[in-house]
Formats: structure tokens, sequence, C-alpha cells
């Protein structure tokens, strides 16, 4: 919807602007689905699909995990303390594989191109990006450019052998 005039218009995937506006004007989601539901057969951030920009689901997702603390909520004399982590710690069963919450970028954005996607997704970065986007376009077979400086691709590791469909590129130094 277009905020300015509240025109409402289609989503044709990675709509940034109303393009019949006569300005510039913020665009914001109309949600189908009024009430928020998590789907609990899906998994991480695809539990909240009916209120996410997606026209399809990848596998791997992974997403946040809330638990209950035991050691923090002893140490600061809480009962009631929750955390929410996203990282690899299999024994609260967050089990993003990178690590880090750039994951959940990547299985949002990723999940917008169409399953017959034929254009190559290009991403710069200089670490945790580049590393969540490959990662998950390597699982789910999307074609991608990862562009890092030079200097930081020790910064780039992985659990496991990316596919061919990502190509690393590293030419350039960071300014210093």
């Amino acid at each position: 919807m277009n905020v300015a005039d509240g025109r409402i218009f289609k989503d044709k995937g990675w709509t940034l602007a109303d393009p019949l506006s006569s300005g510039p004007s913020l665009v914001r989601a109309v949600y189908e689905q009024k009430q928020f539901t998590p789907n609990e057969n899906l998994e991480g951030i695809y539990r909240y699909a009916s209120w996410l920009p997606i026209s399809r689901i990848l596998k791997g997702a992974q997403g946040p995990v809330t638990y209950k603390s035991k050691g923090l909520a002893r140490e600061l004399g809480l009962d009631n303390l929750y955390l929410t982590f996203t990282g690899y710690a299999p024994e609260i069963g967050a089990e993003t594989a990178t690590c880090s919450f750039k994951a959940t970028e990547a299985y949002s954005v990723c999940a917008r191109l169409p399953k017959d996607n034929d254009r190559i997704l290009v991403v710069q970065s200089a670490g945790n990006t580049a590393r969540a986007f490959a990662q998950v376009c390597s699982d789910n077979n999307i074609p991608l450019v990862v562009c890092i400086p030079r200097d930081n691709v020790g910064a780039l590791w992985f659990h496991k052998r990316l596919r061919p469909c990502v190509k690393i590129i590293s030419r350039c130094h960071l300014a210093r």
C-alpha cells in the first residue's frame, strides 16, 4: 500500500515503491491474514510465512530460539528469565549453521525469488552476510555471486562444501 495516498497495489516480488505514485512515498504490507498465527509445521522463520513477503519455503531454515535461562537467571536472582538466541547451540535447539542472525535475512530475501528464477543474485559483504547468503543459496541451488574484499576472505567458513551455483569473488582490498 502507498502510505501517501492509500492506493493498494500488488507486490511483484521486489517492489520498493508504488509504480503509479506521483511522488515519493513509503510502502507498507497489507496482510490478507489479520491474525498473527505462527505455523508450527514450518521451520525457522517460515513459521511466520503468512506475514512474510515470500513466494516459497526454502529448506534448512532456522531461526531464533527462545528458552528459559537457568544460569543467568540465577546470577541475576530471577525466577523467570527467557532469552532469545540466534546461532549454533544444539543443546538449546539453536542450529543456525552460519552462527549468525544474518541467515534470517538470507532465508527471507531468497524466499522472495520465484522457483523458476533465472537471474543471479549478487551480494557484496565483508563477512557474515556473505556467509549466510552463500550457505542458503548453496543449500537451495540458487545462483549467487558473492563479492568480498580480499582482506576478509578468511571470514568465510562453511560446515560443508558450497555447490557450484555459488561463486565467490575477492579482488579488492579494503581501504586503509
